[in-house]
């Protein structure tokens, strides 16, 4: 076992490997999620940015993924993925904003069960509005989720694939590669 130590705050690591591809950045963070503690897991989040993900004028601006790898069999759904989602994009957002800010709602978000993916117990497909901390301004995301549950080690991994890109851009096949690359360690 692993321990981490993020912003003062350790914690451990349980047995999971997650590729970190070449030139892109991680972050790890333990739940509860500082700026979205209403999202209700134990575990921690690991996040996958692309290498151009801040530059606006690349073709992976926004396009990241990211790990929950959290303790139990969470209930999922539509619903609850979409209640989640705009928790976190809205805490997200609040959190790298002055506190001047309006703190109304400033995320939609639809979500929907999709054909199941290779490896998961359920996957879902969905669109995100809110607004871009980096410029104040509205992005959209398409968005993927994967559901992986692993009774055996009572955990389970829930992947977000995000990115303002069409599914057919290349951008999606380097998320998926990342998500595909994950390894529950025996």
């Amino acid at each position: 076992m692993l321990i981490v130590l993020v912003a003062g705050k350790s914690f451990a690591q349980s047995g999971y490997s997650l590729p970190l591809p070449e030139q892109w950045k991680s972050e790890t963070i333990p739940f509860p999620i500082d700026f979205a503690k209403s999202i209700p897991y134990s575990g921690i989040e690991e996040i996958r940015f692309t290498p151009g993900w801040g530059d606006a004028h690349s073709n992976d601006y926004w396009s990241y993924t990211f790990l929950w790898f959290v303790d139990g069999t969470p209930a999922l759904n539509a619903d609850t993925l979409s209640n989640h989602m705009m928790s976190y994009f809205n805490g997200l957002y609040q959190s790298n904003k002055p506190k001047t800010v309006d703190s109304k709602v400033v995320t939609a978000v639809q979500i929907e069960k999709v054909a199941t993916a290779t490896g998961d117990q359920e996957t879902y497909s969905g669109k995100l509005a809110t607004l871009n901390f980096l410029t104040g301004q509205p992005i959209r995301f398409f968005a993927t989720i994967h559901v992986q549950n692993y009774p055996n080690a009572k955990q389970s991994a829930i992947f977000f694939e995000i990115s303002p890109k069409p599914y057919n851009n290349p951008v999606w096949q380097e998320l998926d590669g990342v998500v595909q690359g994950f390894q529950l360690q025996k």
